[in-house]
């Protein structure tokens, strides 16, 4: 069973379990402040023994595989699922009821991203995947007097449903096609027979299952009025942990369905399937949050666009003539989403605290002259800002860079990959207006006349999430290289059988 392979998704088990257990038995005054202590320490030190026990291997009869990939997946899970914590711990504290549930969801949901990276088969991939949807649901509609939120909760239950449908049947014609559901088979299948109209048809359900989580076209009509709806740490968690449960499955399915397949006519098929998804993705997140002026619709908008430019390193893996290209590929969506979650989580530290004023304050007007009532928050956000639109020396311009730089690779031999690099350039372009207008309320405007007028209170555990993000923002920008190894060492793993 090799058990000690599992060891940090049992402690985040056993955290997820004794928040809902604290919360009922400590005294109701002092719930707020026990949970998050409670969950913290946990992820904390599941962390801990991630970073200290590190053999590879198999566990659980095989259904689970610790491998450079897992592990580096698990440690961004681990890591975020800090600073969410975090963040939340100012909002949990604002609610009368329901403290152990909301952490105990949220370990639920961070225990399906860590199970996600290291699934074997199509099965154990359904299943920690319903794992992190089906808490998200609940979270997303946690807030139970609001309107908003229960629409939230709604609209992402009928699109997820819809989404774990076509997950659910295409991993049904894979079976069917291929007569198995293990990774390593399917592999050997594809390799040896390559696809047939049947597995070509399941996979592409499954492919669309899983853009559903990436909220990526043409399953991304939901993100924007969920992401608005839901309570601020929620978004917070479903713009980055949620969402790289979806580019953790892709990467490692078109490692073993469309990477043996390369150089027939069905591989080259693929390479158009996501380099159409790609570009619609790209352009459709970009102009669709240039006239928002809601900052979470705003940055719901920013979370699609953001996900083209990762499908463009996916789209690298499919299109690339050699394993050192795929391993760039992979590598540049690895270190893409490790730069996206210190910057989406250091944005939303600051939504927590700006919309913790009251209602109403989510609209970019209730940003005006921050620089003035916080200029922690201001800086903090003005980072975060620069980060996602990819300015130097930001953690998010590493992310571009490795994307384009590896497109700009597998383009030598596949010339038509470098209208998908104007694609994501032109988007660039787009991105700077909707950010620029954020960074001008808050830093060349006064506060609204009718509203708060006087300092913006930092909470202790949203100060330190915000400080946490700074650092990291500016570390992984300058210092990337430490990150960039292990990315590499992570997608270097996936295709090591097929090296």
């Amino acid at each position: 069973m090799n058990l000690h392979l599992i060891v940090p998704e049992v402690l985040v088990l056993l955290g997820g379990l004794l928040a809902v257990t604290v919360s009922l038995v400590a005294p109701p005054a002092r719930r707020a402040g026990l949970v998050p202590w409670v969950a913290g320490l946990a992820l904390a030190a599941a962390l801990v023994a991630l970073l200290v026990g590190r053999p590879d291997g198999e566990a659980l009869a095989g259904s689970h595989l610790s491998d450079a990939f897992s592990r580096f997946v698990r440690g961004l899970a681990l890591a975020g699922g800090v600073l969410l914590v975090l963040l939340s711990s100012s909002y949990t504290r604002r609610l009368d009821r329901g403290h152990g549930e909301f952490y105990g969801l949220l370990l639920f949901a961070l225990l399906g991203v860590m199970l996600v990276s290291a699934v074997t088969d199509l099965m154990g991939l359904f299943v920690s995947l319903e794992l992190v949807t089906i808490t998200s649901y609940v979270l997303a509609a946690f807030k139970r007097n609001d309107a908003r939120s229960a629409e939230a909760g709604l609209k992402y239950l009928v699109v997820g449903a819809v989404s774990s449908a076509f997950l659910l049947f295409g991993c049904a014609l894979v079976y069917g096609a291929a007569g198995t559901v293990e990774f390593a088979t399917l592999s050997s299948h594809v390799a040896g027979k390559g696809f047939s109209p049947l597995l070509a048809l399941g996979a592409g359900l499954v492919f669309c299952g899983l853009f559903f989580k990436a909220a990526a076209v043409p399953f991304q009509v939901w993100a924007p009025d969920v992401y608005q709806g839901a309570p601020a740490p929620v978004t917070a968690f479903l713009s980055s942990l949620s969402k790289s449960a979806g580019f953790v499955l892709l990467l490692r399915l078109v490692s073993i369905l469309v990477v043996p397949a390369a150089g027939t006519p069905s591989g080259d098929a693929w390479i158009g399937f996501f380099g159409v998804v790609a570009a619609l993705t790209l352009l459709y997140g970009n102009l669709g949050a240039m006239p928002q002026r809601d900052v979470k619709r705003l940055l719901a908008y920013s979370s699609i666009g953001h996900a083209g430019y990762m499908l463009l390193g996916v789209t690298v893996v499919v299109a690339a003539k050699s394993t050192a290209l795929r391993i760039d590929g992979a590598a540049a969506v690895l270190v893409y989403l490790a730069a996206y979650y210190v910057t989406t989580l250091t944005a939303f530290a600051v939504v927590v605290a700006v919309s913790g004023q009251g209602r109403g304050h989510d609209a970019a007007s209730a940003y005006a002259g921050l620089h003035r009532r916080s200029p922690l928050l201001a800086f903090a956000m003005l980072l975060a800002l620069l980060s996602l639109a990819g300015v130097p020396p930001m953690a998010g311009l590493i992310g571009k860079f490795l994307v384009f730089f590896s497109l700009v690779g597998a383009a030598e031999a596949r010339p038509g990959l470098y209208a998908l690099g104007v694609v994501g350039a032109l988007g660039v372009v787009l991105s700077l207006y909707y950010y620029l207008l954020l960074i001008r309320e808050m830093y060349a405007k006064e506060p609204a006349a009718d509203g708060p007028q006087g300092p913006l209170v930092v909470p202790l555990g949203a100060r330190i999430a915000v400080f946490l993000g700074i650092f990291g923002l500016l570390a992984l920008g300058i210092w990337w290289a430490g990150a960039f190894d292990a990315a590499r060492a992570a997608a270097t793993s996936l295709f090591a059988a097929r090296s």
